[in-house]
């Protein structure tokens, strides 16, 4: 912990998480040290990352009975194509009160529409170039079907596909924030606008009702 706020230079983490649910560790034994941490002063909260709704729950369980730091937020995928967060995790959120922080809004770049489903002709320098693995989450033909009623609904609209996408994400209203990853000034700006613009819940809606079942 104290390597963490060293490179950070801070004295104290605003929210310190744990990245993945552990299968060797059990939870109480990591919400004990997380725990400690906060009595210390040295973190303030606590998260987690990629945690399924029963992962939460049972998380939040084990603090209330052992008297640990619960989890106060919890950071997962959620997009257009990869909703998995709806399923348990909002619900979960709800009842007991803990922020939902959203990563990858536009699946890594899925959503943008410059991939095809041949994987020799990914685009040089992109996401799914550098990291293959990106394909075996998002290349599927249900995945790639979002991604073409998405562009009609971008050409119709006459708004950008990364546009519609991100601000689908920043209008959930149990998403409490939404992380973006730009590497470049477009990115940043699209995401800026996402945030201030937002759709209205009637387009959000008719969005939803574009993803494949």
């Amino acid at each position: 912990m104290r390597d963490s706020s060293d490179r950070l230079g801070v004295e104290t983490i605003d929210l310190f998480m744990l990245h993945l649910w552990d299968e060797v560790v059990p939870i109480d034994e990591s919400l004990d040290a997380l725990t400690q941490q906060v009595r210390a002063g040295r973190v303030r909260a606590v998260g987690c990352s990629n945690f399924t709704g029963q992962q939460l729950a049972t998380s939040l369980k084990c603090s209330e009975q052992h008297g640990f730091t619960r989890f106060e937020a919890i950071e997962n995928i959620y997009n257009l194509v990869n909703t998995a967060a709806e399923q348990d995790v909002f619900s979960v959120c709800a009842q007991h009160e803990i922020s939902f922080v959203s990563y990858s809004p536009l699946g890594a770049g899925f959503l943008t529409g410059k991939y095809t489903p041949d994987r020799n002709q990914l685009p040089h320098g992109s996401r799914f170039d550098v990291m293959p693995g990106h394909c075996e989450i998002y290349f599927s033909s249900h995945s790639f079907r979002m991604v073409d009623q998405l562009r009609q609904k971008s050409e119709e609209m006459g708004q950008p596909m990364a546009l519609l996408a991100a601000a689908w994400v920043t209008s959930c209203p149990h998403v409490s924030c939404v992380l973006f990853g730009a590497r470049r000034l477009a990115h940043l700006d699209n995401a800026i606008s996402a945030l201030k613009q937002g759709i209205d819940p009637q387009l959000r809606q008719e969005l939803q009702k574009l993803r494949p079942v």
